[in-house]
C-alpha cells in the first residue's frame, strides 16, 4: 500500500464533525507499549491481526472509491465513512494493548501499511493524539517511515485546530481541493525533504490529476495567525527535529492598499450614466472598516494584456479567435493601452503596451502558432513582464481566452492563483469549449479548467465568461470592454500597520444606493 492511497483518503475525513469520546490508552498502557518498541525480541507472524486489518482498510477503501467515484452523489457517506474509521482505530487499540507495538516481522508489509492507514486516515482525533508518543518513539527506531509520521502530526494538528507543518492534509469544497492552513509557507519544503516528502507543488499537481480539481492553498484564518508561538507546535517542532525558531516579525512604513471596483444593480448588470463619488463607497478589511485615502473615477485609462489560446484544441476557431481579438483591440477605449500575447506550449508576444490600433489589428491578423496548452505559464509570463514592468501605478487587467487545459510545467495553478492574490489586476476568463464528443476524462479536465478559471475570475474581481459556441465570441469582448469603463479605483492605508504577511479579507460597499452591489478582488497579503 503506497503513500498515495493514504493521500486518496485524507481528502475526506476533514469533512464532517467529530465523534464520540472514547479513549485508547492509560498512562500505563503507554508505558508499556513504549517500552515493547524497544524490546530485542523475536517477533512471530501474527497471521489473524495481518487479516483482520487487511479487511478494515479493504472497507474503508471500498467506501472511499464509492464517494471518489461520484462525489456529489455520495458525499453523504462522508459520515459513515468517518464513524468506520474510528471504530477500526478503538479495535486497533484493543489488539495493540493486548500484544504490544506491531512490527512488519509480525504483520508483513501490507498488514503493517494497513496498521499505519487505519492510525493515519481518521478523524478520531482524541484517539490519534493518544497514539502519537507511540509513533514518534517508533519512528526513532525505524519503524515507521518520516512521511506516515509527518501526516498523522498534520492530521492531530488540523483536527484540533492548529495550522499543519508539512501539508498533507487536504479538503474538497465545491468541487476544490484546498491544502489546509500552513504554519510557515517558506519553511514548508525545507521541512517535508527532512520527511521524505515531494515539494509541496508536485504534490498539489499530483492531485490536481488524480481528481480533476483545481487544487488551492488555504491561507491562515485570523484564529490562527499567532498559532506560531504556541506551545504545541513548539513540543512538535522539537520531537520531529525541525527548526521552528520565529523570525522577528518587522514593522514597516504602511503602503496604500489599491482596489479596481465595478458596480452592478440588482439584475448583475452594469448600471449606465452612473456617477458615484469618494463618499459613496466604503472598504472593510478583516471585517474593520477603512478610511477612503484615494479615489479615481472611472475615466482614467486601463493598461489591458489580451492572452489567446492556440493551442491545437483551437484551431478550427482560429479564425473567430482572431476576430474577436481584433473587435477587443478597435473598442477598447482610445487612451487604453493594449498587449498581446499568443501562446501554445511557447510564448509569443504579438506586442507589448500599444495605442496603436492598426499596428496590433495587422499582427493579430498574421499571428501564426501551434502546439499545447501553457496557460498558467503565460499568465505569470504577462505579470512577470507587462504587468509589473510597464503597468507599475496603472490600472490593469487581463483578459484570457483559452479552452482551460492547461499543460504547464513551470507553474501550479496554485502557484498562479497565489500570484493573482500579490497583484492589482483584474482577470477577465473567456472559456472556450471544445466542440464534439468528449470521453469521460476530457469532460473532468474541461470542468477543471472552467472552475479554475472562474476562481481566477473571482478572486481578482473580474468575470468568467464561457462561450458555448465559436459566435458567441463576438459580443463578449465589447462587454469586458464596457465593464472597464465603470471601474472606479479607490485606495487605503490599512488601520493594521504590521506588514507581517497575514492574509487581510476585503469588502467594498456603496453605503449610498442599496440597490447597488460592488465587485472587488477578496483580499491580499499584508507585505
Amino acid at each position: 500500500m503506497k503513500n498515495l492511497a493514504i493521500i486518496s483518503v485524507v481528502l475526506f475525513f476533514l469533512i464532517g464533525s467529530a465523534f464520540g469520546q472514547n479513549t485508547c490508552f492509560s498512562k500505563d498502557d503507554t508505558k508499556k507499549i513504549t517500552e515493547s518498541i524497544n524490546q530485542q525480541k523475536v517477533r512471530v507472524e501474527d497471521k489473524d491481526t495481518r487479516k483482520e486489518l487487511l479487511k478494515m482498510v479493504e472497507t474503508r477503501n471500498k467506501l472511499n472509491q464509492k464517494i471518489t467515484d461520484n462525489f456529489n452523489k455520495n458525499k453523504d457517506l462522508i459520515t459513515e465513512f468517518n464513524k468506520l474509521g474510528e471504530t477500526h482505530l478503538l479495535r486497533l487499540c484493543q489488539i495493540v494493548k493486548e500484544k504490544g507495538w506491531l512490527t512488519k516481522e509480525q504483520l508483513k508489509d501490507d498488514g503493517f501499511q494497513a496498521m499505519m492507514f487505519i492510525i493515519v486516515n481518521n478523524r478520531a482525533f482524541r484517539l490519534q493524539t493518544e497514539f502519537y508518543p507511540i509513533l514518534v518513539e517508533a519512528s526513532k527506531k525505524g519503524y515507521i517511515s518520516k512521511p506516515d509520521l509527518a501526516s498523522t502530526v498534520d492530521s492531530i494538528r488540523v483536527g484540533i485546530g492548529q495550522p499543519q507543518l508539512f501539508g498533507t492534509q487536504a479538503k474538497i469544497r465545491d468541487e476544490i481541493i484546498y491544502i489546509q492552513p500552513l504554519i510557515d509557507e517558506e519553511k514548508v519544503n525545507e521541512w517535508r525533504k527532512q520527511y521524505d516528502l515531494p515539494p509541496l507543488n508536485i504534490f498539489m499537481r499530483q492531485l490536481e490529476r488524480q481528481y480533476f480539481m483545481p487544487v488551492l492553498r488555504m491561507p491562515l484564518p485570523p484564529r490562527l495567525q499567532n498559532a506560531g508561538t504556541a506551545n504545541s507546535q513548539n513540543a512538535d517542532t522539537s520531537v520531529l527535529g525541525i527548526n521552528s525558531e520565529e523570525e522577528e516579525v518587522l514593522k514597516i512604513d504602511t503602503k496604500l492598499v489599491n482596489l479596481n471596483v465595478r458596480i452592478f444593480n440588482k439584475s448583475l448588470k452594469t448600471p449606465e450614466n452612473l456617477q458615484l463619488s469618494k463618499e459613496d463607497f466604503s472598504i472593510f478589511e478583516n471585517g474593520q472598516e477603512q478610511q477612503v485615502d484615494f479615489f479615481s473615477a472611472t475615466e482614467a485609462p486601463f493598461d489591458l494584456v489580451l492572452l489567446l489560446d492556440f493551442s491545437g484544441s483551437t484551431v478550427e476557431k482560429r479564425g473567430v479567435i482572431k476576430e474577436a481579438a481584433q473587435r477587443f483591440v478597435e473598442v477598447a477605449r482610445p487612451n487604453d493601452r493594449v498587449a498581446v500575447i499568443i501562446f501554445t506550449n511557447e510564448i509569443e508576444v504579438l506586442s507589448n503596451l500599444s495605442t496603436d490600433r492598426t499596428n496590433l489589428i495587422e499582427k493579430i491578423k498574421k499571428a501564426d502558432l501551434n502546439g499545447g496548452s501553457r496557460i498558467w505559464g503565460t499568465v505569470k509570463y504577462a505579470y512577470e513582464n507587462i504587468i509589473r514592468k510597464e503597468s507599475a501605478g496603472k490600472r490593469s487587467a487581463i483578459v484570457l481566452m483559452t479552452d482551460g487545459i492547461d499543460g504547464s510545467i513551470e507553474i501550479t495553478f496554485a502557484e498562479l492563483f497565489e500570484m493573482v492574490r500579490k497583484n492589482d489586476s483584474t482577470i477577465f476568463p473567456v472559456f472556450l469549449a471544445a466542440d464534439g464528443y468528449k470521453n469521460d476524462i476530457e469532460q473532468k479536465s474541461e470542468r477543471k479548467g472552467a472552475k479554475s478559471l472562474t476562481l481566477l475570475a473571482d478572486e481578482s474581481g473580474g468575470t468568467a465568461y464561457f462561450a458555448k459556441s465559436a459566435k458567441d465570441l463576438r459580443g463578449i469582448y465589447e462587454q469586458i470592454v464596457r465593464e472597464l469603463g465603470t471601474v472606479y479605483s479607490i485606495g487605503y492605508e490599512p488601520k493594521d500597520e504590521k506588514q507581517d504577511g497575514t492574509w487581510r479579507s476585503l469588502e467594498v460597499k456603496i453605503k449610498t444606493h442599496s440597490d447597488l452591489t460592488a465587485k472587488t478582488r477578496k483580499g491580499y497579503y499584508a507585505k
